[in-house]
């Protein structure tokens, strides 16, 4: 295969060897996640009206992701079953049945990628019930691998306080959805398109650009870029006197992070590179935070 290479070991990013090493691993990432999602959708113990275009959007995702035949099958069944929801609930309940069966959810990476699909699901109509609070907090308490995440944190205590008095309210149930948006991103009510893919909304991101400097700063890039390739944008930072690494560390100024999540990202939302910058942030150690679109503002684009 000739793919080019920018170094010794280091195989180009996004590029042919790296979707050939990882077909497998991605595939199984975007499977768990279509669960995780369909679980959600079920959580509430029926298929609401609201959730039919959020459902529509994300199995069109999947079926593009997949070339998934239960995708293709339910775009028709949601069609076809409109107004007629505890059909399409039986649906979705057979197509979990059967595809729970190809896919094994036990290794750290897969309990991961189902919650944070489950979380899609369960927020997809943006209103949060006593039901889906309950299995939510189940998921997390029976998942000791993302407990230390701040995110997973800040949403379990909202789900534990939203259900201490027996009574979901509407502002709890959007500060419910509001945490979720920070680990999948806003729902598909919001934005019209699948979540799986999107980055999650990222806390504490710089939003005013002067406070951006290049000069003798430590840049480090994660996910796909709209402003071009990695390199590209490498070399834009290069030219205003910043330096880039490959790896988050104490010494990194900033994490710049694209809308869009890479195809090789350990996780479906969210990348190494993320996970540690947001763990040595709550040490109070970590770099800020950029957005692609806050640096293609600071480039004049």
């Amino acid at each position: 295969m000739n793919s080019k290479r920018y170094g010794a070991n280091e195989l180009e990013h996004e590029g042919c060897e790296l979707r050939r090493i990882h077909a497998h691993s991605n595939e199984q990432k975007a499977l768990v996640y279509w669960l995780g999602f369909l679980r959600g959708i079920l959580a509430s113990g029926k298929f609401e009206v609201s959730e039919h275009l959020p459902l529509l959007a994300e199995a069109k995702n999947f079926l593009l992701l997949l070339n998934d035949p239960d995708a293709l099958e339910l775009i028709d069944d949601l069609r076809i079953w409109a107004n007629k929801p505890k059909e399409i609930y039986e649906i979705i309940e057979n197509i979990i049945d059967i595809r729970s069966r190809d896919v094994s959810i036990l290794d750290e990476k897969s309990k991961i990628n189902e919650i944070y699909g489950f979380c899609a699901g369960i927020a997809c109509d943006n209103v949060i019930t006593e039901r889906e609070v309950r299995v939510l907090l189940s998921k997390i308490n029976n998942t000791p691998e993302i407990q230390g995440s701040g995110k997973i944190k800040r949403l379990k205590y909202a789900a534990e306080m939203s259900i201490s008095d027996g009574l979901i309210t509407a502002e709890e149930s959007d500060d419910i959805c509001k945490w979720i948006s920070h680990l999948v991103g806003d729902s598909a009510t919001d934005t019209g398109i699948a979540t799986f893919g999107n980055v999650g909304v990222m806390e504490g991101a710089l939003e005013d650009v002067s406070s951006l400097i290049f000069e003798d700063r430590m840049f480090v890039l994660t996910g796909r870029f709209t402003l071009g390739p990695r390199k590209v944008v490498e070399g834009l930072i290069a030219d205003r006197g910043g330096r880039h690494k490959k790896t988050v560390c104490r010494k990194t100024n900033y994490l710049v992070f694209s809308t869009e999540a890479s195809r090789d990202w350990r996780h479906s939302h969210e990348g190494l590179k993320i996970m540690r910058a947001l763990e040595l942030r709550e040490e109070g150690k970590g770099p800020d935070l950029v957005s692609e679109s806050l640096l293609a503002q600071a480039f004049g684009i």
